[in-house]
């Protein structure tokens, strides 16, 4: 499958088409839909800093209460920091679970506090989106689940250079739309992934920035698998094909959290992508990079990662298989 400009898709393959939701799915969508908007109305009336407490108390009561996906977190923080201390690890993954919880607040918030958000962010890097802006450069504004990845595309927007935002559209469509509501509300545009490279190189070639994220785990054809902290991961190949044979520099952004409530952004700087060449293997090594900042972020400020996700979940096809991954079949 080829997009308009010759560039072929890095997922060359036809997803099948999800089914009708039955009466209990559609259901439960409401009952999901009417808790979060019970949840805004309660936020509302708080003053922040209890909003803030709340979000991450509610982190940490899901920490002791999903086994699952905490210990999720603690394996993956046991591949990533194998000689530290046990104690170590369940601190950093009890954090980002209260981090995720803080996030889900301020995500809610985020029309209603946008100019204490801009305010109170301190912002380093600028430069690089003033000098894309200035020249008409399009150029991917790569980050993780990091820190408040949803705040730092609002602000952006905010600040007066709104983004194209790939995403992945949440399964209940009514939290969708309040979703995308929220990230639109300062000029971003949103793109779903299915109509993701056509766009994103449309976004590109017109000079605009296109937001993306790749730290999470590509089970799909085709995938890159790059190091992250010493393990091979498996990652999208979107961007590094893309930025590799469009020529488009790869700007990372990453929101540390501060412990006023704020979060320092920081901008690059740019990943070129000069020399990398513009076949698999120069794709493989943007992708690399990205990943390496990605890495270095999340080494100054471990709790702010989204530890509860299985990272490593998918193997390349040459590597013995252990309990709890996947072979990459494709």
């Amino acid at each position: 499958m080829t997009t308009p400009t010759g560039l072929r898709h890095p997922r060359a393959h036809h997803a099948a088409p999800r089914p009708e939701p039955g009466v209990g799915t559609r259901a439960r969508w409401l009952v999901e839909y009417g808790l979060v908007l019970a949840l805004y109305g309660f936020l509302a009336v708080l003053p922040r800093r209890v909003r803030l407490g709340l979000g991450r108390g509610l982190g940490g009561l899901v920490f002791r209460c999903d086994r699952r996906h905490r210990d999720i977190a603690l394996g993956n923080l046991e591949m990533a920091y194998p000689s530290a201390a046990d104690p170590w690890r369940r601190e950093i993954a009890r954090k980002s679970f209260e981090n995720l919880g803080r996030l889900l607040v301020e995500v809610l918030m985020l029309r209603r506090d946008a100019a204490r958000a801009l305010a109170e962010d301190d912002v380093e890097g600028w430069e690089h989106v003033a000098a894309y802006a200035r020249a008409g450069t399009g150029y991917f504004l790569m980050s993780g689940h990091f820190g408040n990845w949803e705040r730092a595309a609002f602000t952006q927007g905010a600040r007066g250079l709104p983004l194209w935002m790939i995403t992945r559209p949440l399964d209940n469509p009514h939290l969708e739309r309040l979703l995308a509501g929220i990230r639109a509300a300062t000029g971003n545009r949103i793109i779903h992934k299915r109509a993701g490279i056509k766009e994103t190189v449309k976004g590109l070639r017109g000079g605009h920035p296109v937001a993306f994220v790749i730290d999470q785990d590509f089970p799909e054809a085709g995938p890159h698998f790059v190091p992250f902290f010493g393990k091979l991961a498996s990652a999208t190949p979107a961007l590094g094909t893309i930025a590799t044979r469009l020529g488009a520099p790869v700007l990372p952004i990453f929101a540390y959290p501060k412990p006023d409530g704020g979060y320092r952004v920081v901008y690059g700087p740019p990943i070129l992508p000069d020399g990398m060449g513009a076949d698999d293997a120069g794709a493989v090594a943007m992708t690399a990079a990205a990943t390496a900042r990605i890495e270095e972020a999340v080494r100054r400020c471990p709790e702010a990662w989204f530890w509860m996700h299985h990272r490593w979940r998918t193997r390349p096809l040459d590597e013995p298989l252990d309990d709890g991954t996947r072979a990459n079949r494709t």
